[in-house]
């Protein structure tokens, strides 16, 4: 008898010890919040990176205006994936960067101001899903009027770099 109700015992701390380990089983972030945090950094200064909030580490929402020219980029140790939320615009992948390229800020980073020859265009729109893998050079070469918006998540997949190009 003791046997039973010491397993259920048991069993009910590690649950409870489980729920306690610090890490929210889940996180919300309303549509209002992310709305909100992202027109706050609409608000602030232009940039070619776009404006974005983060979620969590590698999970971004990111918006992008056709007011302001961007990068394109290689991450040679990381898969980055997109889910375009509203707007849309002419997302390039392959080909080359074009030089010169920027100074490096990290090493999962290679850019420059100055786009990508050659490469396949697609036009993305809200709804679509992009998986780029590392070392993929990619650039959006147009973003429409109403600009573009989406979710980023960006996970380091390599220790050693990859690169298409």
């Amino acid at each position: 008898m003791k046997k039973p109700a010491l397993l259920i015992a048991g069993l009910f701390c590690s649950a409870a010890l489980a729920q306690d380990s610090g890490a929210p089983p889940a996180l919300y972030v309303p549509a209002a919040e992310i709305e909100a945090e992202l027109a706050r950094a609409v608000a602030g200064a232009a940039s070619a990176a776009g404006w974005s909030i983060t979620l969590s580490p590698g999970i971004t929402i990111r918006k992008r205006s056709n007011a302001v020219g961007n990068y394109a980029i290689i991450h040679p140790h990381s898969m980055e994936i997109y889910r375009i939320l509203e707007g849309g615009g002419t997302l390039v992948t392959g080909g080359i960067l074009n030089e010169p390229l920027e100074p490096r800020t990290n090493d999962d980073l290679i850019r420059t101001a100055h786009g990508i020859s050659g490469g396949l265009s697609r036009q993305v729109s809200a709804g679509d899903v992009l998986v780029l893998q590392p070392g993929t050079p990619h650039w959006f070469s147009e973003v429409g009027a109403e600009g573009i918006t989406y979710m980023e998540s960006r996970v380091r997949v390599s220790t050693h770099p990859i690169q298409y190009q």
